[in-house]
């Protein structure tokens, strides 16, 4: 009888321990789909199976396979589940309700079977607005941009319907599994063709500007950002496969515009970039009013939940002005970026408790309108013409890319290292927690 009985809990712990370890990875995928970095979804798997009773869980991410192994400390007998990441997107909305909902595991867990309806419930639960006002919210990016470069009513127009098209264009070729690469071949070539409508429409508008606005729009949901914090914080296999996937982003886009320009000189458009155009503060209220334009419409386009779309237009406007003022006292493009970031990243941390939303939803939507699209296209269109300056354009495009994803990552690291968010829960990984809503305070918890 004593051993039937033994028998029977042995099976019922490792049943246990499957539903617990497949619940864990489930929850995990979701926030790691939707843009949280490797070591917050790392983090998140084991601090849920502690909370469940598994301890000695190993986690590990490499960009599309999530794994998780618990070893049983009596039989030393392994269980170990994995799980293929198949589509990345990013979605702040599912990844807040996500995080929201590990946080309400890990305070008090509850019957597995039903953390699994709570989780299933999100994962089907309708957008937060419908399609056509997501595509809306990347047509405002474009229109932000245009703003922000100095565009006029035609170049916002134009800015306008040429971002809507991208978007319906780019997500159709994703429906029929098209790859990425030649997504943003098609959506770069269709700024300039736009460009040209622009230049015959209205001779004295710059048609270049359209082109630019549409690159700020198409690199704004490149995964900079969380390639650099995969890296920092050592998770260096995932990091590299992201910035692997930036570059291939940006590698498409760039020769889709460089394509299109190539065939419209051919007619008789040369696209050119005023060096005027750069921003001073002496037009600071129409860029501020530019920068809210763009973070709302990006909010929109990754469904930022509604109760921190007034801090991301605070921030947002908060970063132009930093940038500007760095860039005013002569501090350089990059480092006028970088520090721009910091002061967003410092007040993040504080926001995101406010509003009850994870900092990386608020850094990453308040950074957008400092995205290197100028710069960008000024270096494409210095090396077709022959000019070894391209070059050094296009790098400096990328170490802005950086330092705006290291100076928020640097502020979080900072933030939470001084007032602690659980420490029992980080003392084993590099940088900070980004997608998890954490608790800012030296005393214990359980919540991240």
């Amino acid at each position: 009888m004593t051993d039937a009985t033994t028998s029977i809990g042995i099976f019922d712990s490792a049943g246990y321990t499957r539903s617990v370890l497949d619940l864990t990875m489930r929850l995990a995928e979701v926030i790691f789909a939707a843009g949280a970095g490797a070591e917050d979804a790392t983090a998140a798997m084991e601090a849920i199976t502690r909370a469940y009773g598994l301890k000695g869980t190993e986690a590990n991410i490499t960009h599309t396979i999530i794994t998780l192994t618990h070893e049983d400390p009596g039989t030393h007998e392994s269980i170990t589940r994995s799980r293929n990441v198949k589509y990345r997107s990013l979605n702040y909305g599912k990844l807040t309700a996500t995080s929201a909902l590990i946080v309400e595991l890990l305070d008090q867990p509850m019957d597995v079977p039903d953390a699994r309806k709570a989780l299933a419930t999100i994962v089907s639960s309708k957008p937060q607005v419908p399609a056509l006002y997501r595509r809306l919210g990347w047509s405002l990016v474009g229109v932000g941009a245009a703003v922000l470069i100095g565009g006029g009513p035609v170049v916002l127009v134009a800015a306008f319907v040429a971002t809507f098209f991208i978007d319906m264009i780019t997500n159709a070729l994703d429906r029929r599994q098209a790859p990425l690469f030649y997504q943003n071949v098609v959506g770069g070539a269709i700024g300039p063709i736009v460009a040209a409508v622009v230049a015959l429409i209205d001779p004295t508008a710059n048609p270049s500007l359209v082109v630019i606005a549409t690159i700020i729009m198409l690199l704004a949901g490149v995964t900079t950002f969380g390639a650099v914090h995969d890296t920092l914080s050592g998770f260096y296999l995932t990091g590299t496969a992201r910035l692997m996937e930036a570059l291939l982003i940006t590698g498409g886009l760039v020769t889709g515009v460089a394509g299109a320009s190539l065939l419209l000189a051919r007619f008789g458009l040369q696209l050119t970039v005023d060096a005027k155009l750069t921003p001073t503060l002496a037009n600071l209220p129409t860029l501020l009013a530019a920068s809210v334009v763009i973070v709302v419409g990006f909010g929109l386009a990754v469904q930022v939940p509604w109760r921190a779309f007034w801090v991301i237009c605070v921030l947002g406007a908060g970063a132009e002005f930093l940038y500007l003022a760095a860039a005013s006292a002569g501090f350089g493009l990059v480092w006028s970026s970088g520090a721009s970031a910091m002061g967003v990243g410092l007040a993040a941390a504080v926001a995101a408790r406010i509003v009850r939303t994870p900092p990386l939803v608020i850094v990453v939507t308040s950074l957008v309108p400092l995205v290197p699209g100028l710069i960008l296209f000024r270096g494409l269109l210095e090396l077709s013409d022959g000019e070894i300056n391209g070059l050094l354009s296009l790098l400096t495009a990328g170490a802005v890319a950086v330092a705006l994803a290291a100076g928020a990552i640097l502020s979080q690291y900072i933030v939470q290292f001084v007032w602690g968010p659980a420490r029992r829960l980080q003392r084993r990984f590099v940088g900070p927690l980004m997608a998890l809503p954490v608790r800012l305070s030296r005393s214990p918890g359980k919540r991240i």
